[in-house]
């Protein structure tokens, strides 16, 4: 995470508690910081097998509207910033993920909340190494969570992301955006755990 994703975070969050307190009670911001984990396999044309492997810590916030009945409708936002292990590649290749989401959730009783999500924006950005130039994925992104009330204001979390990248941009990708245009098949495992306060 450097200084030039921080600043903006802090704005954003600056922003958002202050837009919170203006709308009044049923609103919330819910900032939160994660442990992430998220592999991405790509298999091209020539069944070649590229692995992007990386876990480590994540950043993100909720700005949300609950009901009298426990229902949060909320937007979500999610950095995850880190050096990955890449296949073939000697040195790590620095990324970040980003994705912007609508999320519903039911709480119960107060104190478990289970919700579902889907991403309108959701992008995966390499950076360029001696070896390797970089790229982009973008995609549909599909989350699940579960969240428990641990302590007054304090929650914690754990959530599964389903990323569906259908789009890739680059140097090395001029034929096109459609990702089956370079790869037979891809998969990812992308999961968080997280501790959150609502403020």
């Amino acid at each position: 995470m450097t200084y030039k994703t921080l600043g903006p975070i802090c704005l954003m969050l600056i922003s958002l508690n202050a837009s919170a307190s203006l709308l009044g009670r049923h609103f919330f911001l819910e900032p939160l910081v994660a442990y992430r984990s998220e592999n991405i396999s790509l298999t091209d044309l020539t069944n070649n097998l590229t692995q992007i492997k990386s876990s480590g810590p994540s950043f993100g916030a909720k700005l949300g509207f609950r009901s009298a009945m426990g229902i949060d409708l909320n937007f979500a936002w999610e950095s995850f910033a880190n050096q990955a292990d890449y296949t073939g590649q000697t040195e790590k290749v620095k990324f970040t993920h980003t994705s912007t989401s609508f999320q519903i959730g039911v709480n119960s009783l107060g104190l478990v909340k289970m919700y579902l999500g889907t991403a309108f924006q959701n992008q995966f950005k390499t950076n360029d190494t001696t070896t390797l130039q970089s790229f982009t994925l973008k995609g549909p992104n599909y989350q699940a969570g579960l969240q428990l009330k641990l302590w007054k204001s304090l929650n914690f979390g754990a959530q599964y992301n389903l990323n569906q990248y259908n789009e890739i941009s680059g140097n090395n990708y001029t034929a096109g955006s459609k990702l089956n245009t370079y790869f037979n098949k891809i998969d990812t495992q992308d999961y968080i755990l997280f501790l959150s306060t609502t403020l």
